[in-house]
């Protein structure tokens, strides 16, 4: 029996540095430029090839951090599309307001208004080892941090 263990303990000592090797190999690195357009609605401006996930983390960010607003729901108010307040840039506005026929989502995609997502979900996607690190910087240039 003891000799099994110390087989299988031996098997897996290569495999250690490569699991390591690889989850550090995964750092992407995003700053999502937001740009307020109300006091409770915001564009959240595409960079760094960022996807559905980090936008709403980015939008989770901005919603907690910077309004203030720990509960309730943020809402895909404008889909992905040409940006409002960035021109030439493409964008996804968001809002705290209750939008009428508003339909909760558990999936990341920006291309439904009316798709809805807790704010404490939307801070969950921000999970460093699934998205890699991600920042928000501010019309100032301040950068938020999660």
């Amino acid at each position: 029996m003891f000799k099994i263990i110390v087989f299988v303990g031996l098997l897996m000592v290569p495999t250690l540095p490569v699991a390591e090797r690889d989850r550090i190999s995964f750092s992407a690195k995003y700053t999502i430029p937001i740009a307020p357009v109300g006091p409770t609605t915001f564009e959240v401006i595409e960079a760094d090839g960022a996807g559905g996930t980090q936008l709403w983390c980015a939008g989770g960010i901005f919603t907690r951090r910077v309004l203030g607003v720990e509960r309730g729901n943020l809402t895909v108010k404008n889909v992905r599309g040409p940006s409002q307040m960035v021109l030439g840039r493409k964008a996804v506005t968001f809002t705290t307001d209750i939008v009428p026929g508003a339909k909760k989502s558990y999936s990341e995609g920006v291309r439904t208004a009316g798709k809805t997502m807790s704010i404490a979900h939307a801070n969950a996607l921000c999970d460093p080892d699934v998205i890699g690190n991600l920042k928000i910087r501010l019309p100032n240039g301040q950068l938020v941090y999660r």
